[in-house]
């Protein structure tokens, strides 16, 4: 199966920090579950301020898990869980390149340092989504690998098939994690033109995405 990656809101009604705590315990017996590989959970729990946002609004979702089975393994019903907690959980499979690279030296189970952020991308209407996918693997992520300065770790996933009904139709979701949350408010870009390079740039094969800055978990 490779790697999938799972959307996930929290049920109607249920705190934010609640069901954080509630669902990194969900998320840890997915890891221990037989045929799991590797299992990341990550939290939408990172405030506005310490991203460099202006407060206000709810983030699309509250959870992310990135999933390594077997293959034998069904990573859906992994993900299931009893109602109450979730409201929503769209699974996806995903080809994932790792464009830079984290050594680790903080124990599984441990909140990784600093913030881990997912962009979730929509392809330019004029273009198909291998056409997405090439422009993005051979001319955005060199650009972005240049411009992002603070940037510790930065993988793409290209969409290959969403495994549940009715998951958004998204074509990609880029991952990029900063060391510490100051790298991501003030070295996000090496400057000013910077910014704008990578703006006309998005324009040319994004159709629009939304933005997921969490805490990382990696729990396997």
């Amino acid at each position: 199966m490779g790697k999938v990656l799972a959307l996930v809101r929290r049920a109607e009604g249920m705190d934010r920090a609640a069901f954080g705590t509630a669902y990194l315990g969900f998320a840890r017996n997915v890891a221990a579950a037989p045929g799991v590989e590797r299992c990341i959970a990550n939290l939408v729990d990172v405030p506005a301020g310490e991203a460099g946002l202006r407060p206000g609004g709810e983030p699309a979702f509250d959870a992310v898990v990135e999933l390594w089975t077997d293959g034998a393994t069904d990573p859906v019903a992994l993900l299931a869980e009893p109602a109450g907690l979730t409201g929503e959980c769209h699974v996806y499979r995903v080809d994932e390149k790792v464009e830079r690279d984290y050594g680790r030296t903080w124990p599984a189970g441990e909140r990784s340092p600093g913030v881990k952020s997912f962009f979730l991308a929509l392809r330019h209407p004029e273009m198909s989504h291998d056409q997405f996918a090439a422009y993005w693997g051979g001319q955005h992520a060199p650009l972005a690998l240049k411009i992002h300065v603070g940037m510790w770790r930065y993988t793409r996933n290209v969409v290959a098939e969403a495994l549940t009904p009715g998951a958004p139709d998204w074509d990609g979701m880029a991952i990029l994690h900063f060391r510490t949350a100051l790298d991501l408010r003030e070295r996000f870009y090496d400057s000013d033109e910077g910014r704008a390079a990578i703006a006309a740039d998005i324009a040319k094969f994004s159709g629009g995405g939304r933005a997921l800055h969490s805490s990382e978990w990696v729990l396997k």
